[in-house]
Protein backbone atom coordinates (compact mmCIF):
# COMPACT_ATOMS: atom_id res chain seq x y z
CA UNK A 1 0.00 0.00 0.00
CA UNK A 2 1.80 3.31 -0.73
CA UNK A 3 0.50 5.48 1.76
CA UNK A 4 1.87 2.67 4.15
CA UNK A 5 5.01 4.95 4.50
CA UNK A 6 6.83 7.62 7.10
CA UNK A 7 7.76 9.72 4.38
CA UNK A 8 5.65 11.27 1.22
CA UNK A 9 5.81 9.98 -1.84
CA UNK A 10 8.78 11.52 -4.47
CA UNK A 11 10.77 12.24 -1.18
CA UNK A 12 8.38 15.65 -0.90
CA UNK A 13 9.38 16.46 -4.33
CA UNK A 14 6.75 18.46 -6.64
CA UNK A 15 4.35 16.35 -8.46
CA UNK A 16 1.57 17.57 -10.29
CA UNK A 17 -0.56 19.99 -9.00
CA UNK A 18 -0.85 20.26 -5.21
CA UNK A 19 -4.59 18.73 -3.78
CA UNK A 20 -4.49 22.32 -1.86
CA UNK A 21 -3.63 24.39 -4.94
CA UNK A 22 -6.44 22.67 -6.87
CA UNK A 23 -8.85 23.94 -4.40
CA UNK A 24 -7.55 27.13 -4.33
CA UNK A 25 -7.82 27.46 -8.04
CA UNK A 26 -11.77 26.09 -8.21
CA UNK A 27 -12.43 28.78 -5.73
CA UNK A 28 -10.67 31.25 -7.82
CA UNK A 29 -12.16 30.13 -10.70
CA UNK A 30 -15.97 30.77 -9.07
CA UNK A 31 -14.88 34.53 -8.11
CA UNK A 32 -12.96 35.80 -11.43
CA UNK A 33 -15.49 38.57 -11.24
CA UNK A 34 -13.77 40.16 -8.60
CA UNK A 35 -9.93 40.27 -10.22
CA UNK A 36 -10.90 43.77 -11.25
CA UNK A 37 -9.09 47.06 -11.25
CA UNK A 38 -6.68 48.74 -9.11
CA UNK A 39 -5.67 44.99 -7.37
CA UNK A 40 -2.82 43.68 -5.37
CA UNK A 41 -1.41 40.45 -4.70
CA UNK A 42 0.74 39.14 -2.08
CA UNK A 43 3.84 37.25 -3.39
CA UNK A 44 3.19 37.58 -7.15
CA UNK A 45 0.98 39.03 -9.69
CA UNK A 46 -0.06 34.82 -10.97
CA UNK A 47 -3.41 35.38 -9.41
CA UNK A 48 -4.17 38.57 -10.82
CA UNK A 49 -2.26 38.35 -14.33
CA UNK A 50 -4.32 34.57 -14.64
CA UNK A 51 -7.84 35.44 -13.71
CA UNK A 52 -8.09 39.45 -14.69
CA UNK A 53 -8.72 39.11 -18.28
CA UNK A 54 -8.10 42.55 -18.51
CA UNK A 55 -10.66 43.38 -15.92
CA UNK A 56 -7.26 44.80 -14.36
CA UNK A 57 -5.81 47.72 -14.79
CA UNK A 58 -3.15 47.90 -12.39
CA UNK A 59 -1.24 44.61 -10.99
CA UNK A 60 0.31 45.21 -7.80
CA UNK A 61 2.78 42.70 -5.84
CA UNK A 62 2.93 42.96 -2.05
CA UNK A 63 5.99 41.33 -0.58
CA UNK A 64 8.09 41.82 2.54
CA UNK A 65 11.38 42.52 0.94
CA UNK A 66 11.99 43.82 -2.60
CA UNK A 67 12.87 42.36 -5.01
CA UNK A 68 12.18 42.37 -9.32
CA UNK A 69 8.62 42.50 -9.69
CA UNK A 70 7.66 43.57 -5.73
CA UNK A 71 5.80 47.59 -6.33
CA UNK A 72 4.63 47.49 -2.55
CA UNK A 73 7.01 46.56 0.10
CA UNK A 74 5.54 45.98 3.08
CA UNK A 75 4.62 43.48 6.12
CA UNK A 76 0.98 43.17 6.14
CA UNK A 77 0.87 42.67 9.72
CA UNK A 78 1.89 45.96 9.97
CA UNK A 79 1.07 47.95 7.50
CA UNK A 80 0.12 51.18 8.78
CA UNK A 81 2.03 53.13 6.21
CA UNK A 82 -0.21 52.13 3.38
CA UNK A 83 -2.78 54.19 2.42
CA UNK A 84 -6.39 52.98 3.31
CA UNK A 85 -9.83 52.57 0.48
CA UNK A 86 -6.86 51.63 -1.92
CA UNK A 87 -7.39 48.54 -3.90
CA UNK A 88 -10.15 46.92 -6.04
CA UNK A 89 -9.09 43.51 -5.20
CA UNK A 90 -6.45 41.66 -3.10
CA UNK A 91 -5.43 38.24 -3.13
CA UNK A 92 -3.90 36.47 -0.25
CA UNK A 93 -2.95 33.22 -1.05
CA UNK A 94 -1.58 30.70 1.14
CA UNK A 95 0.08 33.27 3.71
CA UNK A 96 -2.49 33.53 6.61
CA UNK A 97 -0.51 30.41 8.37
CA UNK A 98 2.60 32.26 7.58
CA UNK A 99 1.71 35.27 10.13
CA UNK A 100 1.33 35.04 14.06
CA UNK A 101 -0.60 38.52 13.98
CA UNK A 102 -2.85 36.69 11.98
CA UNK A 103 -5.53 39.80 13.19
CA UNK A 104 -3.43 42.58 12.50
CA UNK A 105 -3.06 40.68 8.68
CA UNK A 106 -6.89 40.66 8.23
CA UNK A 107 -7.58 44.65 9.60
CA UNK A 108 -4.86 45.58 7.25
CA UNK A 109 -6.22 43.77 4.13
CA UNK A 110 -9.46 45.17 4.59
CA UNK A 111 -8.49 48.34 5.62
CA UNK A 112 -7.05 48.60 1.88
CA UNK A 113 -9.80 47.94 0.24
CA UNK A 114 -12.21 50.75 -1.17
CA UNK A 115 -15.41 50.19 0.13
CA UNK A 116 -16.94 47.72 -1.96
CA UNK A 117 -13.47 45.81 -2.91
CA UNK A 118 -12.88 42.41 -2.49
CA UNK A 119 -10.78 40.11 -0.52
CA UNK A 120 -9.88 36.66 -1.94
CA UNK A 121 -7.94 34.54 1.04
CA UNK A 122 -7.35 31.29 1.93
CA UNK A 123 -6.58 29.48 5.64
CA UNK A 124 -5.06 26.12 5.03
CA UNK A 125 -6.78 23.46 7.73
CA UNK A 126 -3.08 21.40 7.40
CA UNK A 127 -0.11 21.90 6.03
CA UNK A 128 3.50 20.84 6.63
CA UNK A 129 5.78 22.08 9.13
CA UNK A 130 8.73 23.93 9.09
CA UNK A 131 10.40 22.92 12.13
CA UNK A 132 13.28 25.20 11.74
CA UNK A 133 12.46 27.72 9.41
CA UNK A 134 12.28 28.02 5.73
CA UNK A 135 14.49 31.37 3.92
CA UNK A 136 12.17 32.27 1.28
CA UNK A 137 14.22 35.36 0.55
CA UNK A 138 12.02 37.90 2.77
CA UNK A 139 14.67 38.50 4.73
CA UNK A 140 13.86 36.48 7.70
CA UNK A 141 12.98 32.74 8.60
CA UNK A 142 9.33 31.95 8.03
CA UNK A 143 7.48 29.65 10.07
CA UNK A 144 3.93 27.63 10.08
CA UNK A 145 2.08 29.29 13.17
CA UNK A 146 -1.23 28.26 12.12
CA UNK A 147 -3.06 25.70 11.23
CA UNK A 148 -7.29 26.43 11.00
CA UNK A 149 -10.62 25.61 11.38
CA UNK A 150 -13.56 26.91 9.87
CA UNK A 151 -14.55 28.24 13.23
CA UNK A 152 -11.15 29.69 13.99
CA UNK A 153 -11.86 31.41 10.75
CA UNK A 154 -15.25 32.91 11.03
CA UNK A 155 -14.17 34.43 13.98
CA UNK A 156 -11.24 35.95 13.28
CA UNK A 157 -13.25 37.62 10.24
CA UNK A 158 -16.01 38.86 12.92
CA UNK A 159 -13.17 40.20 14.87
CA UNK A 160 -12.10 42.67 12.09
CA UNK A 161 -15.77 44.23 12.14
CA UNK A 162 -17.51 42.29 9.73
CA UNK A 163 -20.82 40.60 9.61
CA UNK A 164 -22.40 37.20 8.12
CA UNK A 165 -23.39 38.90 5.39
CA UNK A 166 -19.87 40.68 4.24
CA UNK A 167 -18.26 37.33 3.50
CA UNK A 168 -18.57 33.86 2.31
CA UNK A 169 -16.71 30.81 3.60
CA UNK A 170 -16.14 28.10 1.52
CA UNK A 171 -14.58 24.98 2.84
CA UNK A 172 -12.70 22.42 0.22
CA UNK A 173 -11.38 18.91 0.70
CA UNK A 174 -11.98 15.83 2.82
CA UNK A 175 -10.12 12.77 4.76
CA UNK A 176 -8.65 11.17 1.54
CA UNK A 177 -7.58 14.27 0.14
CA UNK A 178 -5.97 15.60 3.60
CA UNK A 179 -4.03 12.24 3.36
CA UNK A 180 -3.21 13.18 -0.12
CA UNK A 181 -1.96 16.39 0.02
CA UNK A 182 0.08 15.31 3.52
CA UNK A 183 1.43 12.40 1.37
CA UNK A 184 2.26 14.05 -1.76
CA UNK A 185 -0.27 12.79 -4.26
CA UNK A 186 -1.71 15.14 -6.81
CA UNK A 187 -4.71 16.71 -7.81
CA UNK A 188 -4.27 14.21 -10.73
CA UNK A 189 -3.99 11.30 -9.25
CA UNK A 190 -7.25 11.75 -7.31
CA UNK A 191 -10.69 11.16 -9.22
CA UNK A 192 -12.65 13.83 -9.62
CA UNK A 193 -15.42 12.61 -6.38
CA UNK A 194 -12.43 11.98 -4.49
CA UNK A 195 -11.55 15.82 -5.16
CA UNK A 196 -14.99 16.89 -5.21
CA UNK A 197 -16.25 15.45 -1.54
CA UNK A 198 -16.46 18.37 0.51
CA UNK A 199 -16.29 16.78 4.52
CA UNK A 200 -16.63 19.90 7.35
CA UNK A 201 -14.99 17.35 9.62
CA UNK A 202 -11.40 17.30 7.35
CA UNK A 203 -11.50 19.99 5.22
CA UNK A 204 -7.76 20.65 4.02
CA UNK A 205 -8.41 24.05 2.83
CA UNK A 206 -10.74 27.46 3.75
CA UNK A 207 -11.57 29.72 1.34
CA UNK A 208 -12.73 32.95 2.23
CA UNK A 209 -14.43 36.08 -0.02
CA UNK A 210 -14.86 39.09 1.71
CA UNK A 211 -16.89 42.55 0.50
CA UNK A 212 -15.71 45.31 2.51
CA UNK A 213 -18.61 47.34 4.07
CA UNK A 214 -19.12 50.99 3.34
CA UNK A 215 -18.75 52.03 6.40
CA UNK A 216 -16.37 49.43 7.64
CA UNK A 217 -14.71 51.37 10.85
CA UNK A 218 -12.51 49.23 13.21
CA UNK A 219 -10.32 49.85 15.48
CA UNK A 220 -6.59 48.36 14.69
CA UNK A 221 -6.00 45.43 17.06
CA UNK A 222 -2.93 45.19 19.38
CA UNK A 223 -0.17 44.35 17.66
CA UNK A 224 1.23 41.10 18.95
CA UNK A 225 4.97 39.55 18.80
CA UNK A 226 5.95 36.02 17.94
CA UNK A 227 8.49 34.02 19.81
CA UNK A 228 10.81 31.88 17.21
CA UNK A 229 13.86 29.84 18.13
CA UNK A 230 17.21 30.99 16.90
CA UNK A 231 17.52 28.50 14.15
CA UNK A 232 19.35 28.56 10.62
CA UNK A 233 16.44 27.80 8.02
CA UNK A 234 16.57 25.30 4.97
CA UNK A 235 16.38 27.17 1.79
CA UNK A 236 13.24 27.41 -0.66
CA UNK A 237 13.65 25.24 -3.44
CA UNK A 238 10.88 25.16 -6.25
CA UNK A 239 11.74 21.08 -6.95
CA UNK A 240 11.91 20.04 -3.42
CA UNK A 241 8.79 21.96 -2.06
CA UNK A 242 8.28 21.42 1.63
CA UNK A 243 11.26 19.49 2.03
CA UNK A 244 13.80 22.06 1.49
CA UNK A 245 17.41 21.40 1.88
CA UNK A 246 20.04 22.72 3.98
Amino acid sequence: MQLRRLDPLGGGRQRGEPVIRYYWRVFLDQHRQDVRGRALEIGSSETLTRYGNGAVHAAEVLDIAPRPGVSVVADLTRADDLASDTYDCFVVPFTAHLLFDVDAALYHAIRLLKPGGVLLINFPCVDYNFARGVDMGTGKPLFVFWWFTPLQVENLLRRAGLQAGDFEIAIYGNLFARVAYQMNMPAEELTASERGHADPGHPLLICVRVVKPAQWSVARPDYREAWVPDVTPAQWNRRTGHYPGP
